[in-house]
């Protein structure tokens, strides 16, 4: 059996189409999604983003209690149609710029949520920050949000509502990367999960709330 390419030393178990070659078990695993650019249909990347996803909800249950998740099905009940085009317009973000990290996510949430805190009290003015990437999400959230906000009927939402979903997604980022300050676990999990809105194909939408 042939030694895998990446470590030179392990015994190679797995294809990797990335690598189109043979891998260690141990390096697909800690390597996937970080130095391995993995295919969003790879079997060993979809297997070890739901693993993972499963285990940060686990580590933010113990330290925050299951609050969170409590306080994100509620606000998703309200208006799924918003939270699904937050994902969608976070995953179109990062399809276009896979140098992003989860980090730059959280950064622009923080300032949009900020942002609409300050105009709850009557002052108009936009937080930035010294990330661009980080100003760039944040322009593409605020803009709509604001359509959510000035929608006539079904569907429009207050600029409270806006800033607690605002929050809730920071929330979900902010955990992601202070696990893993340069990972892109969070974004590729987005990505992957509305990859086929962004190619055009129909599928009902959602969202990827986990419970």
């Amino acid at each position: 059996m042939m030694e895998c390419i990446l470590c030179d030393s392990r015994k190679a178990k797995r294809y990797c189409p990335a690598k189109r070659d043979e891998i260690c078990p141990i390096c697909c695993g800690e390597k996937r999604g970080v130095e391995i650019d993995c295919p969003l249909d790879c079997h060993y990347f979809i297997e070890g983003q739901k693993h993972h996803q499963q285990k940060v909800m686990k580590q933010r249950i113990r330290k925050d209690g299951a609050q969170a998740y409590v306080r994100r099905a509620q606000l998703y009940s309200q208006n799924p149609e918003l939270y699904a085009q937050i994902e969608i317009t976070i995953a179109e973000t990062f399809g276009m710029n896979k140098r992003l990290r989860d980090e730059d996510l959280a950064s622009a949430l923080k300032l949009v949520a900020d942002t609409l805190e300050t105009e709850q009290k009557g002052i108009l003015y936009k937080h930035s920050s010294d990330n661009r990437y980080a100003n760039e999400i944040s322009d593409k959230v605020m803009l709509l949000l604001r359509n959510f906000i000035d929608r006539v009927g079904e569907g429009r939402i207050t600029t409270e509502f806006a800033r607690k979903v605002a929050e809730d997604f920071y929330e979900e980022f902010k955990f992601n990367s202070e696990i893993d300050p340069k990972s892109q676990t969070y974004l590729r999990h987005v990505y992957g999960y509305h990859q086929d809105k962004l190619s055009g194909e129909k599928k009902e939408t959602g969202n990827i709330i986990i419970t």
